[in-house]
């Protein structure tokens, strides 16, 4: 599904055209001989229309192979191509592996080996979550194939270094199975290492023919007489991608403009600025924020993504080191502690007192500022037996405190018999640690895929709510069944009341907690003006502008030239 929606929101995909593909196998080394150079055989261009899925099959390759090209020459592309073509095999026949795309910008250890990073990769829950085990099995038995793009979006430094890594990965031993990289060919040529891959696809610039036929596609023949005649927008419109914004934004162009332009710097980020005003101005059924929003918006979401060295967005992914200064972040650990406080305080009030509940919203909130640097959803519903002795203990403890908290107001006046005494707090510990058990014991699926915005924040407020609901009838219960042991006549309506406030409580261990955390994120950030209100409705109208790209539950720029224009430019 992932590579289906990239390819068809690409700017490729309007009318793509495969690039020239000059196969060097200078380029890469043998695996058989890592430390020697190899194979210093002369270029040659492929036939016309050749599918990369040839060059993948070709005896001597055997799906090892390195993707070479300019900024915007369509490398990632056609690694979405390959990919189509391999989805399609493991769909006809099960046994065939599955290809996996992942972004080597997030390889951020340098001590790590990619075999760990991909179980990590696969792990962490961006377009998928796979069980480690799982995903580590799926490697050692060679049922996947990684298709690794963005080595050159790593810091300079780091990018030899991941390359020395993925030759380690790829030694005898190691890795036998079809691996395949992306990279620009700048960047490349300067590491003095180079990769263990069988042999390299460099995309060549287009032709003047090729623009023409272009051009002649998609109807806009007249285009041509301009972009011969301008020397520099004639090398621009060489590469697939600048070739389709020019097309694109034609009508928001002028060559006087373009003739005072100094640098190719500048030229470029001319024909990106005319692309954002071109579809800017574009119809849109619905709602839509203002251009200057829009523009500001997207800026923000560039910075952060560079910052973070990600290319890819989540909105439940957001962290509170999205805040933009120290300021916002107390103000962010402040009222996360003050909500937890108020809830936790309230409930301990309405059945203990106040002393208890001062207790207790003093250390509920001081156990809310300890968990307040990372957002984590509950996401799933799936209950594993894995640990069974962690979680164990960890019920026990609750309990424990679960049962303390009923005989606290009689420790408290030295009366142990005040409340509901021992026999209280052993029933009210043995629910507390049952409950406890039970959440610990739910965890993700063993294969998640995310399809919707905001997937992993929706399912933990769901999941909340059903926990809630089970800690109000189980407390309920235990409430009528406490005052009939001391021959007291249970109340239907505070038993119902104590039930529902307790059940917030367990509601708050089985997922509210990250959705309060999320809220307040959410709402610092949209009151500084970084982001809208309704943030999935606008990263869907970006993605209608073909500024991103939908992937599954993510976004994505379509291209990173463009995600850099934003960053520079709408500040």
């Amino acid at each position: 599904m992932q590579v289906e929606t990239r390819l068809e929101s690409s700017l490729h995909n309007r009318v793509y055209i495969i690039p020239d593909k000059d196969k060097n196998p200078s380029q890469v080394e043998h695996p058989w001989n890592i430390d020697v150079k190899s194979g210093y055989k002369p270029k040659f261009r492929l036939p016309k229309n050749t599918h990369i899925i040839k060059v993948f099959d070709q005896s001597g390759v055997e799906g090892r192979l390195l993707i070479l090209g300019k900024p915007g020459a369509g490398k990632t592309t056609m690694l979405l191509e390959l990919a189509k073509v391999l989805v399609q095999r493991a769909e006809q026949d099960l046994s065939e592996p599955v290809p996996i795309l992942l972004s080597l910008s997030s390889w951020q250890n340098d001590q790590q080996s990619i075999a760990d990073w991909i179980v990590e990769e696969l792990n962490s829950g961006k377009s998928y979550k796979i069980r480690k085990y799982i995903a580590k099995q799926w490697l050692e038995e060679g049922e996947i194939i990684p298709l690794l793009d963005g080595l050159d979006e790593l810091a300079a430094l780091r990018q030899e270094r991941c390359v020395q890594k993925l030759n380690q990965f790829l030694l005898p031993g190691n890795w036998s199975y079809p691996l395949v990289v992306c990279s620009r060919i700048e960047e490349y040529q300067l590491y003095s290492t180079q990769l263990a891959l069988n042999t390299s696809v460099e995309l060549q610039p287009f032709t003047e023919e090729k623009i023409q036929d272009y051009l002649r596609g998609t109807g806009n023949e007249k285009l041509w007489n301009s972009i011969n005649n301008e020397q520099e927008l004639r090398e621009l419109a060489q590469t697939p991608f600048l070739l389709n914004i020019i097309v694109i934004s034609c009508q928001k162009l002028s060559l006087e403009k373009w003739q005072k332009l100094k640098s190719l710097e500048e030229r470029v980020n001319y024909l990106l600025s005319a692309y954002v005003e071109e579809m800017l101005a574009r119809s849109y059924q619905g709602k839509r924020p203002s251009n200057e929003k829009t523009k500001q918006w997207l800026c923000w979401l560039a910075l952060k993504m560079i910052d973070q060295n990600e290319t890819e967005f989540f909105i439940e992914k957001m962290q509170p080191h999205c805040l933009k200064n120290n300021t916002q972040k107390r103000l962010f650990h402040f009222n996360v502690v003050l909500i937890v406080l108020l809830v936790f305080g309230l409930i301990s009030e309405r059945i203990h007192g106040l002393n208890v509940g001062i207790i207790s919203a003093f250390l509920a909130g001081f156990i809310a500022s300890l968990r307040t640097k990372r957002i984590t959803p509950f996401e799933s519903l799936t209950f594993s037996l894995q640990k069974l002795r962690y979680k164990l203990v960890m019920g026990l403890i609750f309990g424990l405190i679960g049962g303390l908290f009923v005989l606290l107001p009689g420790l408290l006046r030295n009366e142990l018999q005040y409340g509901f005494g021992i026999q209280g707090g052993l029933i009210t510990g043995s629910c507390v640690g049952l409950l406890s058990f039970l959440i610990l014991g739910f965890s993700g699926c063993e294969i998640t895929i995310r399809t919707k915005p905001n997937h992993g924040i929706k399912n933990s407020a769901q999941n909340a709510i059903i926990f809630s609901l089970i800690g109000s009838v189980v407390f309920g219960l235990t409430f009528v069944l406490l005052r009939l042991l001391k021959g007291q006549t249970a109340e239907p309506i505070v038993a119902i009341l104590t039930g529902l406030i307790n059940g917030v409580w367990v509601g708050m261990l089985g997922g509210s907690f990250p959705c309060i955390q999320h809220f307040i994120l959410r709402l610092i950030l949209y009151c500084n003006g970084h982001i809208p209100w309704n943030y999935a409705s606008f990263l869907e109208y970006a993605t209608d502008r073909l500024f991103l790209q939908r992937l599954g539950g993510g976004y994505r720029f379509i291209h990173d030239l463009l995600r850099q224009h934003f960053a520079d430019n709408y500040r």
